[in-house]
C-alpha cells in the first residue's frame, strides 16, 4: 500500500512551476482532462494553462467532441471553461445545440461577445424560440451574426448588442419582418453595425420609424430600396462612418420596352451622386462596381470630392473605361487602399504615377488586370528604393511595405518563376499576396453588387 502511495506523494512534492511543465508536455487534451481531475491542485494548474490559451477561447462544440470524444471528458472540460470563451461558431442545427448545452447543464455562457451561426445544412433555419433561448444562453453578447433566414423576433432581447449581421450572399426564403426590425432599433440602445440586406429580391425593409433611434450606428448595411426614402435623414446620422448600398436584384422594365434588350446591368445611380454631393467634405473612402453600375466616361470628372482631396480608400473596379481616367485620382496623396481590380486597360505607367504620387499607399489591388507587366515590378520598387534609401539599415524609421495583391494578373506568373515572394530585394518594399484586401466581402472588390463610402464625421 505504501508503495503505491510513493509515486503519488513525490509529485505532489513538486511545486507549480514543475508540474506545469509536466502540463505542457502533456500529449493531447484527454491526457490533460485527465491530470485536471486527479486533485483540486492538478486542476488550478490546468485551467490556469487553459484560460490563457487562445485556443479555447472559440466554442465550435463539434471540434470539441473531436478533441475529448469521452463525454464525461467534455461535460467537466466545458464546465471548466464556461466562465470563459468569449465566442461561438454554430455550423450545426442551433436547435440540437441548445438541447446538447441543456443536457449539459450549460445555462450561461456570460463571456460569449461574438456568435456566428452558419449551418452546413441551409434548410436548418433556427426557430423563434431557439433565438429566445440563444439570448438566454449569451447574455452578454456583443455580435451576433446570422446567415439563415429568421423574422427577426426576440432578437431584441439580446439587450447588449453592438453589431447585427444578417446578411449571405444568396437566396433566402424570406427576410426580417418590419414590426421586429423596429423593435431592434427602438430597444438595442448600444447597437453600432447593422446590416439588413437581401441579396437576391427588392427588400421590403422600411427605416422610416428607425432612422431617429439609431444615433448610435457607425456602420449601416442595406439595400438600396430600403435606402431612397430616408437617405437624407441616413446621412445626418451622427456617428455614421461607413455605409454599403446593395443594388436591388430586380428591376422595373418600362413597358415599351422589350424584356430580351433592356440592359439589366444600369442601375440607378442618382443616389449615389447625392451621397457624394451631401457628403463630400466628410468622404475618406469609398467603392463601386463598374460591372453593376456602368457609368459613362468621365462620370467622376466634376465629383465634389476634388475639392477636398481626402480619400484614404478607393475601389473602382471591373471597369471597361481607358485606364486614363484614373490619373486625376493620383492627387489623393492620402491613399492607403486602392483596389482596381478587372480593369481592362490598365497600364504600368497609370498604375505606378499611384505608387510616386501618394507616398502612404499600403495595399494595392491588380487582380485580374492582364495587360499590367513584369516591367511595372522593377520600376515600383526602384521608386520605393529612392523613397527609403536608409530602409533596410538599422536605426532608420521603417514604414510598412506595400502589400500587392496580384492574382491572375499580368505579372503572375512571373512573381511565381522568378520567386519574388522570398525575394530579399522586395522584401522590405513589396509584399506579394494572392488574399482579398482588408475588408473585402466577396468577388472583385471590397463592396458586393453596389458601392459603398466611408465618412469621416465632425
Amino acid at each position: 500500500m505504501a508503495m503505491a502511495t510513493e509515486p503519488f506523494t513525490g509529485i505532489l512534492g513538486l511545486n507549480d512551476d514543475c508540474l506545469e511543465e509536466i502540463f505542457d508536455r502533456l500529449q493531447d487534451l484527454p491526457s490533460e482532462v485527465a491530470f485536471a481531475r486527479t486533485c483540486q491542485r492538478f486542476q488550478h494548474i490546468c485551467q490556469s494553462k487553459w484560460r490563457t490559451s487562445r485556443a479555447y477561447e472559440q466554442l465550435d462544440l463539434d471540434k470539441w467532441r473531436e478533441l475529448l470524444p469521452n463525454y464525461e471528458d467534455l461535460i467537466y472540460f466545458l464546465s471548466q471553461m464556461r466562465p470563459h470563451i468569449k465566442e461561438m461558431c454554430v455550423s450545426s442545427c442551433l436547435c440540437a445545440l441548445l438541447k446538447d448545452l441543456d443536457e449539459m447543464h450549460i445555462s450561461e455562457l456570460p463571456a460569449v461577445a461574438s456568435f456566428y451561426y452558419d449551418p452546413e445544412d441551409v434548410d436548418c433555419y433556427p426557430s423563434n424560440r431557439s433565438i429566445r433561448k440563444l439570448a438566454g444562453l449569451l447574455p452578454g453578447l456583443r455580435k451576433l451574426r446570422l446567415t439563415t433566414p429568421i423574422d427577426g423576433r426576440y432578437l431584441s432581447q439580446f439587450q447588449h448588442l453592438q453589431e447585427l449581421h444578417l446578411y449571405e450572399d444568396w437566396h433566402k426564403a424570406y427576410e426580417l419582418q418590419q414590426e421586429y426590425l423596429e423593435e431592434v432599433c427602438h430597444k438595442l440602445h448600444d447597437l453600432r453595425v447593422l446590416d439588413i440586406r437581401t441579396y437576391d429580391v427588392i427588400s421590403k425593409l422600411q427605416l422610416t420609424n428607425c432612422v431617429p433611434s439609431l444615433r448610435n450606428l457607425t456602420v449601416l448595411k442595406l439595400n438600396l430600396a430600403t435606402l431612397k426614402p430616408v437617405l437624407p435623414a441616413v446621412l445626418e446620422l451622427p456617428a455614421l462612418r461607413q455605409l454599403v448600398v446593395l443594388l436591388d436584384n430586380e428591376w422595373h422594365i418600362p413597358p415599351l420596352v422589350s424584356p430580351d434588350s433592356y440592359d439589366h446591368k444600369i442601375r440607378e445611380v442618382s443616389e449615389f451622386y447625392e451621397i457624394m454631393e451631401r457628403k463630400a467634405e466628410n468622404i475618406l473612402g469609398f467603392a463601386v462596381d463598374g460591372y453593376y453600375m456602368p457609368l459613362e466616361p468621365g462620370w467622376d470628372e466634376k465629383l465634389p470630392i476634388w475639392t477636398h482631396r481626402r480619400l484614404q480608400r478607393l475601389a473602382i473596379c471591373s471597369w471597361t473605361h481607358p485606364a486614363d481616367y484614373l490619373e486625376r485620382y493620383t492627387c489623393m496623396t492620402d491613399l492607403r487602399l486602392l483596389c482596381l481590380r478587372n480593369w481592362n486597360d490598365l497600364s504600368d505607367d497609370i498604375l505606378l504615377k499611384f505608387v510616386e504620387l501618394c507616398p502612404r499607399l499600403e495595399h494595392l489591388d491588380v487582380s485580374y488586370c492582364r495587360e499590367l507587366t513584369p516591367k511595372f515590378l522593377t520600376r515600383a520598387l526602384s521608386v520605393l528604393k529612392q523613397r527609403e534609401p536608409h530602409k533596410h539599415k538599422p536605426g532608420f524609421g521603417r514604414s510598412p511595405p506595400l502589400l500587392l495583391y496580384y492574382e491572375l494578373s499580368g505579372f503572375e506568373d512571373f512573381v511565381e518563376k522568378a520567386n519574388l515572394k522570398s525575394s530579399p530585394d522586395y522584401r522590405d518594399y513589396i509584399v506579394f499576396t494572392a488574399d482579398f484586401p482588408i475588408d473585402s466581402e466577396r468577388g472583385l472588390s471590397f463592396v458586393d453588387r453596389g458601392y459603398q463610402f466611408e465618412f469621416d464625421c465632425p
